[in-house]
């Protein structure tokens, strides 16, 4: 609110305005607070410096827990209450209160609330009245009059009782004509409403209960109520008598609740995020166009659920017990995130707020719960965490990949340093330079095996994305097989392939041979001395995944001690003098390169199986 708006509302007592120092535990009220409560603005007629002294004792803890809830929980929600107040003649007022802390510190600890006071005192006597009046209105027997009229039909005369007068606006001695009766209510729908109403009393005798506006002698409009019996002689109407009741300041309240009603249905309505008006047992009393989109249900189906039905049961228990706390008015409100299920069975993430709405009781009427659709929000952090772990990894394989360039190719380069300085060296002899020679051939060697096992790294990084294309497993599985046979001979390898003839994944065909080669290689090399060496090949879909998993009844692996490190580049660990380390590292990669996952279980002694997940399409 800007100043001159905050002016003229303070200005004109339109509102009291109030401000709490946290810190400092300083309360400062403004001056049409203070006149509200009958207090001027002189030294010696000072506000009373606590709410305590100025609260209904019966209403004071609803007001220190309102306040000391929306300190406690930094409320972005203000509090809302309408507490009875003491005004200083002696008098009961009723004060609408709404505050909410706007100010915090470098901790984020509360340290300034502000609020608002709107004296409502007229309104809510004003509702009592006409509920009071009503209900005076149905027991009361037609002989006890608020105005008195009477119409005799058979001497065209009129008379009206000294309540009635006044109503219309007249002396007591005011002797009322017969004829006053065509211009006693505003011209058009209403005079005619009250025409038909009298000439069908005086053809039928039944009785009516209208609402209609009166014009008084000032020419000034009125609200009353007029209910009305009809008296028959012989046949024939000869009197009508009545009541004359003035409503004007209740239509008046009804006007503006019915206003407030249609702006709260606009808003309702026209709100950009879900909203909904849900009962006590969790039944969905109403809810508006948005939220109905969001989750897929029309009006009907709604009505026809629960918000249990729909919720996540894993989040179900927390919603039940912030409920349950609104509910014992140990909260004020609650926001919390929570998953629904769509129509469709997909699930929707929500931020849900909820606020309680009571009758004059206490007793909780509905909840009031905005739901905000935050699923697109959910998965762009979903896929930025996996966006993340996958940029952490390559960061870790990055670094890995050039600490071992630097580390192997700096000792070869070493090497080769070293050796040609002994061939160069005039104090070496024939014999020894040849040996030297000798060394750099097979540092050379091994240096070219490094920069291929490398370049095999560097293609699989740089090929991320190559075309997947069906691939029968199967045939693959048996190519691999015919590739092995003089090893799988000689070692008597049983194979059993228990995958189906027309079992497919999409895969790059030469990963899958170089990913198939090196798994059955490895059974066949780290096979156990004390058995019948024996691969099993299985494939199966497993929770949306498909699943190639290679086992073996070979040595085993001893996890507990290896499992990092197991496909790591240059990694051993059975002491094999033929065994390079680059193996795992390329089929890790090559499985990655294509989206999938690769596991492995294993025990020493009893075998390893390594398991190949792949998306299903």
């Amino acid at each position: 609110m800007n100043n001159d708006v905050y002016k003229i509302v303070s200005d004109q007592d339109l509102a009291g305005f109030w401000e709490f120092d946290i810190r400092n535990v300083v309360w400062h009220v403004s001056e049409s607070f203070k006149k509200m409560l009958g207090y001027g603005s002189e030294q010696t007629e000072n506000l009373p410096d606590t709410w305590q002294k100025l609260v209904l004792d019966e209403d004071w803890e609803m007001v220190r827990r309102s306040i000391s809830l929306n300190i406690e929980n930094s409320s972005r929600q203000p509090f809302d209450i309408t507490p009875r107040f003491k005004h200083r003649n002696g008098s009961i007022r009723w004060i609408n209160c709404k505050g909410n802390v706007v100010e915090w510190d470098e901790q984020y600890k509360p340290v300034r609330l502000v609020g608002i006071n709107v004296d409502v005192t007229r309104h809510i006597l004003a509702e009592q009245e006409l509920t009071n009046n009503k209900e005076l209105l149905n027991k009361t027997n037609l002989s006890i009059k608020l105005g008195g009229w009477e119409i005799d039909m058979i001497n065209k005369k009129l008379a009206w009782t000294q309540v009635t007068k006044q109503l219309y606006g007249v002396d007591v001695d005011f002797v009322p004509s017969f004829n006053i009766i065509d211009r006693f209510y505003k011209s058009g729908k209403h005079q005619q409403m009250m025409d038909k109403a009298l000439t069908d009393i005086t053809e039928t005798g039944e009785p009516f209960d209208v609402e209609t506006i009166m014009m008084t002698a000032q020419n000034d409009e009125k609200w009353v109520r007029i209910i009305a019996h009809a008296e028959f002689e012989n046949g024939r109407c000869s009197k009508i008598y009545g009541t004359l009741q003035d409503i004007d300041d209740q239509v008046s309240i009804r006007h503006y609740l019915k206003n407030s009603e249609d702006r709260f249905e606009s808003a309702f309505e026209n709100s950009p995020i879900g909203m909904a008006l849900v009962s006590p047992e969790g039944k969905w009393l109403k809810v508006n166009r948005i939220l109905a989109n969001s989750l897929g249900y029309n009006a009907e189906e709604f009505a026809a659920l629960t918000f249990q039905e729909i919720t996540h049961p894993d989040d179900l228990n927390t919603d039940l017990e912030l409920l349950e706390k609104l509910v014992n008015g140990e909260i004020s409100n609650y926001e919390m995130e929570k998953r629904y299920y769509h129509k469709n069975g997909n699930i929707i993430w929500a931020l849900l707020s909820v606020s309680l709405v009571r009758d004059n009781d206490g007793k909780p009427l509905h909840f009031v719960s905005h739901v905000y659709d935050i699923t697109e929000k959910k998965l762009q952090d979903e896929h930025i965490k996996q966006t993340l772990a996958i940029v952490g990894e390559q960061n870790n394989r990055l670094l890995n990949f050039a600490y071992i360039v630097s580390h192997n190719l700096r000792t070869h380069s070493g090497n080769f340093q070293s050796l040609i300085e002994l061939v160069n060296d005039p104090n070496t002899d024939a014999e020894e330079r040849q040996l030297y020679l000798t060394f750099l051939e097979n540092v050379s060697i091994q240096l070219n095996e490094t920069i291929l096992n490398l370049n095999d790294v560097v293609s699989i990084q740089a090929n991320r994305h190559l075309q997947k294309v069906p691939v029968n497993i199967f045939e693959y599985i048996t190519k691999t097989i015919d590739a092995l046979k003089p090893d799988i001979h000689k070692h008597q390898v049983l194979i059993k392939n228990e995958v189906t003839a027309d079992a497919e994944i999409d895969f790059h065909p030469a990963y899958l041979e170089s990913i198939l080669l090196n798994l059955f290689t490895n059974s066949i090399k780290y096979r156990s001395i004390e058995r019948q060496p024996v691969i099993v090949i299985n494939f199966n879909i497993l929770n949306n995944k498909k699943l190639l998993t290679v086992s073996d009844n070979g040595s085993g692996i001893d996890l507990s001690k290896y499992g990092n490190d197991l496909f790591g580049m240059y990694k051993t660990f059975h002491g094999n003098h033929d065994a390079r380390g680059i193996g795992l590292f390329i089929t890790k990669n090559q499985i990655e390169a294509m989206d999938g996952k690769i596991e492995v279980e294993s025990q020493t002694g009893v075998g390893t199986s390594f398991k190949i997940y792949l998306p299903k399409n």
